[in-house]
């Protein structure tokens, strides 16, 4: 078994998630994860401390997939594609949704990405107060949005294929329906986060996802 020779924080993480993903988050140790590297435990040590300090670098590391916004585009399409992207990172990785809903993220990765959206928004001409609560809106969403959406598709499987019990109350067929046709897809999510986006970019904070109302401008 190697030293770790050429061992690194991507490796570390796509390991990580590669196990998370197929087995679920429980089953990564420190002893597991070694020996689908190759390497002695005592490698990755070198790295993180404990399986907590593990975890937090997944989370922050994993947001290298999704590429930044540029502070200097366009604050409606940079926020969009941003937030899509990151939306499918965590619907192809339950396991890093579910991680990010249970600990913070701080780590220098995550910072980066929170300093840049802010500093787009600031430019753009968002009230401080208003870029910090956007912020947080847009990563409540996506994060929210992929939670559900994987536990629809969990328990879809579940029920062969049925989102709602098959003996739902029949006096309440109509509501079974509604809730079934709520099922978060690509399309639907995107239709939301403008809405969100606009309400903020927008001089009135009126959500007009037709785009007719221009966003504030410096």
């Amino acid at each position: 078994m190697a030293h770790g020779v050429g061992l690194d924080a991507d490796r570390i993480v796509k390991a990580c998630l590669a196990i998370a993903d197929e087995e679920g988050i429980g089953q990564v140790t420190m002893r597991r994860l070694s020996r689908d590297l190759g390497v002695t435990p005592m490698a990755i040590y070198h790295h993180v401390a404990n399986k907590d300090e593990l975890l937090d670098l997944v989370l922050d590391e994993s947001l290298r997939a999704v590429d930044p916004v540029d502070p200097e585009g366009g604050a409606f399409d940079e926020l969009m594609r941003w937030g899509a992207d990151f939306h499918r990172l965590l619907v192809d990785h339950p396991s890093l949704a579910h991680e990010m809903a249970m600990r913070r993220l701080e780590g220098p990765v995550a910072v980066g990405v929170a300093g840049r959206i802010l500093a787009l928004l600031l430019r753009t001409g968002v009230p401080d107060e208003h870029a910090d609560e956007l912020l947080v809106a847009l990563f409540s969403y996506v994060l929210g949005s992929a939670l559900y959406r994987n536990s629809r598709s969990a328990e879809s499987m579940r029920r062969g294929g049925r989102s709602l019990p098959a003996d739902f109350a029949e006096g309440r067929a109509g509501m079974r329906d509604r809730l079934a046709d709520t099922s978060i897809t690509d399309q639907r999510f995107a239709g939301i986060l403008a809405v969100l986006i606009h309400g903020y970019l927008t001089p009135r904070g009126v959500a007009d996802v037709s785009g007719a109302q221009a966003p504030l401008q410096t």
